[in-house]
């Protein structure tokens, strides 16, 4: 593989480029599904192949190859830089690179159970225990599917400076979701673990397959009682999940540089200034320690830093890659990143999350005297300026400092920007998710990311329901 990618750079530069880089990859990327005890669907997929981006003047080109020969890494070269000479007779500006120093280096994963050794039948028992806990639980358990999904292999990235660098990404997830029914009220919930992993997280007791299963049905049964969420304005306790998806979705695309330097991210321009309060801190990093996804390099070779781009509410930096390090005179923070080897790298994001504060959760809740406790995210949106519409899995109404009972339908709104400056105690329970289940998506492309934080009190925000 790395001997091809090499042969494909130098061929690149022989024909006029001055600057090419290859990204190999190997990765297998298989999931599960189990209904009521039954197996639906198992399905693999390999991704196997060289992908090739070379600079030539003004422009830059990519191309790549699923048949790992000289001939074939050879025409992807040949094609890329066709790319780039054509390319750089329209562009207006040249796109140079930041200079990085270069890298030679290789990172394993070690877990003690890593999915590549473990058997597929002990993957099909995790989901049918949780199945059968989750049906067991009530019989107002209508439906449970589980699901187990995983991601591994070898990453590979060279480029004509001398960069040569190679990790083993690893993401392993098991989910379950359970419907509930009473007369004519259906309800739904879910329970999901996921991150950079061996199976021996499963192990624990806090993400058995059992523990995760007996959670959904018992949060499924909990909202056949549950009432209409009320509408208007309200203080908040916002649980790690949503505040996780909070940080990526509404701010941390905000962030990325590419946006930035075209002048459409709100962000533009506005570095030093400050946007939220002082106990709001937001990070984008590669190996965070408290979970989510491992990315050790992005696929322009650069290491993956830890990037403050909030730091007590200051906005102190944006994702870069190296082509808009260099036009903003910023330093690359190792966000370029790809979907797979078919796909040249854009601004992506890693793990992105809140950083934790000082608060515990018991006493954010008690000085909260009324208000709404919003859990996780069962979907939503967000635009390029930060307005955001979230409906939250679960959420409770708070009164006189306590939990007093579940809700339906409960819907987030506002702009981050403002969400910022209302957010008063930020908690010390710091968690970070990632899943194989899904990803970011950004131009046509997918990428996994994990994204998290601590419990988030803040003094108003919008909801929707019916009005009170």
């Amino acid at each position: 593989m790395e001997d091809l990618m090499a042969k494909g750079v130098e061929h690149a530069l022989t024909l006029g480029s001055y600057f090419a880089e290859a990204k190999g990859e190997d990765t297998i990327q298989r999931t599960l599904e189990v209904i009521n005890g039954e197996v639906r669907t198992v399905s693999e997929n390999r991704n196997l192949g060289i992908g090739i981006r070379v600079f030539h003047k003004k422009g830059n080109g990519f191309s790549f190859s699923n048949v790992l020969d000289m001939e074939n890494i050879r025409q992807a070269a040949e094609t890329a830089f066709k790319i780039a000479r054509i390319s750089s007779k329209k562009s207006l500006i040249k796109l140079n690179l930041k200079e990085i120093k270069p890298t030679v280096e290789k990172k394993v994963t070690n877990v003690k159970e890593h999915p590549k050794d473990v058997v597929l039948d002990e993957k099909k028992d995790l989901c049918l225990r949780e199945c059968k806990t989750s049906s067991a639980y009530s019989k107002q358990i209508a439906n449970v599917t589980a699901r187990f999904a995983e991601y591994y292999g070898s990453i590979y990235f060279l480029n004509s400076e001398g960069t040569k660098v190679s990790y083993e990404p690893l993401l392993v997830g098991l989910a379950v979701s359970c419907i509930a029914k009473k007369g004519s009220t259906i309800v739904d919930a879910r329970d999901v673990y996921g991150g950079s992993y061996g199976l021996e997280v499963h192990r624990q007791e806090e993400h058995t397959p059992e523990t995760l299963g007996e959670n959904a049905a018992k949060w499924a049964v909990e909202k056949l009682k549950a009432k209409p969420a009320p509408a208007g304005k309200f203080p908040a306790l916002i649980d790690p999940q949503l505040v996780g998806v909070l940080a990526h979705e509404s701010f941390g695309h905000m962030s990325e540089a590419d946006n930035v330097v075209i002048g459409v991210s709100p962000l533009t321009g506005r570095i030093g200034e400050k946007l939220g309060t002082d106990n709001v801190t937001i990070i984008d990093e590669g190996l965070p320690k408290e979970g989510g996804y491992q990315i050790f390099f992005d696929d322009e070779g650069v290491p993956c830093q830890r990037v403050e781009i909030l730091k007590n509410g200051v906005l102190t930096n944006y994702l870069q890659s190296r082509i808009t390090a260099r036009r903003l005179k910023m330093e690359p923070t190792g966000n370029a990143r790809s979907q797979d080897y078919s796909y040249d790298p854009i601004i992506r994001m890693r793990n992105t999350y809140f950083e934790k504060g000082e608060w515990k959760k018991e006493e954010a809740l008690q000085e909260l005297k009324q208000g709404i406790y919003a859990i996780d995210t069962a979907g939503g949106q967000a635009d390029d300026t930060g307005n955001f519409l979230f409906k939250a899995v679960r959420g409770y109404w708070i009164e006189n400092r306590e939990i007093k009972y579940p809700l339906l339908d409960v819907a987030l709104t506002g702009n981050i920007l403002e969400f910022l400056k209302n957010v008063d105690a930020v908690c010390d329970d710091l968690k970070i998710f990632s899943s194989p289940f899904g990803g970011c998506g950004k131009w046509e492309q997918s990428a996994f990311v994990g994204d998290g934080g601590p419990h988030i009190r803040v003094k108003e925000v919008l909801f929707g329901g019916t009005a009170k």
